[in-house]
């Protein structure tokens, strides 16, 4: 569903982004970490086509980001870290302007808030929202227009314990409906649990991209040889947070810095 090859990022003397490359798997819900400064928002902005690679390319569906850039936002849907949306409007007005810029029909604004549980909300004014209701109105407005691509950046970075456990709970449900989910977060719970691969970038390289979902079992099949006789078996599979640490201890100082 996302392609990205050989992508090179430079903002004057700094290069943010150094041959990137990564593919996300239609219906797969990928993670994006590393530390400050190591490319992601660079990668975000280039997915949203904010901003263009210097070199490599880009497609989304098949489709080029450069050939088709209005194409490929079609096929997206972002919710940011922090909503823009006016305090002083309610629900269904911010919903309804942006269904206006996406060309989707106003009247099926109470279809994708009932998607995210926030029908209930609508006629309340932004401002007297919780963080939580927030995000997922953020959610309903980035499912506008049904994109099969949703790009979650820090989305629960400002929400509680149980508004974070509720918004988790809903991006689940999203990708059992065959959604592909790029998840970039500081978070390595949320990641850890919502995500089928994460990619570890370091000072604008992908330093590893490791399977949530094999670690575990690959160390029982090791274990189970033939004619081994086993009285017991315990594993220990390695966070994502021990294999994080590992790939940024293992990182070397790049150009001096």
């Amino acid at each position: 569903m996302i392609s990205v090859e050989g992508v090179h990022k430079r903002y004057g003397s700094v290069h943010a982004l150094r041959g990137v490359d990564f593919h996300v798997q239609k219906g797969e819900t990928f993670g994006i970490i590393g530390p400050n400064g190591a490319g992601k928002t660079t990668v975000l902005k280039i997915l949203l086509g904010l901003v263009h690679p210097d070199r490599g390319s880009l497609t989304v569906g098949g489709l080029d980001s450069r050939q088709h850039p209005i194409g490929v936002r079609h096929l997206i849907g972002y919710v940011p870290q922090t909503d823009g949306f006016e305090e002083r409007c309610t629900g269904r007005e911010s919903l309804e302007f942006l269904s206006r810029l996406r060309g989707v029909e106003k009247d099926r604004v109470g279809e994708h808030a009932a998607a995210v549980g926030v029908e209930h909300l609508l006629e309340r004014t932004v401002g007297t929202l919780s963080g939580g209701q927030r995000q997922r109105l953020s959610l309903a407005a980035a499912l506008l227009g049904d994109p099969p691509v949703l790009l979650l950046d820090e989305p629960t970075a400002s929400l509680d314990p149980r508004a974070t456990a509720g918004f988790r709970d809903l991006v689940e449900r999203l990708a059992g409906e065959g959604r592909t989910i790029v998840l970039c977060s500081h978070f390595l719970a949320d990641v850890e649990r919502l995500c089928n691969r994460v990619m570890i970038l370091l000072d604008g390289r992908v330093e590893a991209i490791e399977n949530n979902r094999e670690s575990a079992t690959a160390e029982l099949t090791l274990l189970a040889e033939p004619g081994t006789p086993i009285r017991s078996v315990r594993t220990k599979r390695p966070s994502l947070e021990e294999r994080f640490l590992r790939a940024v201890r293992r990182e070397p100082n790049v150009d001096g810095e």
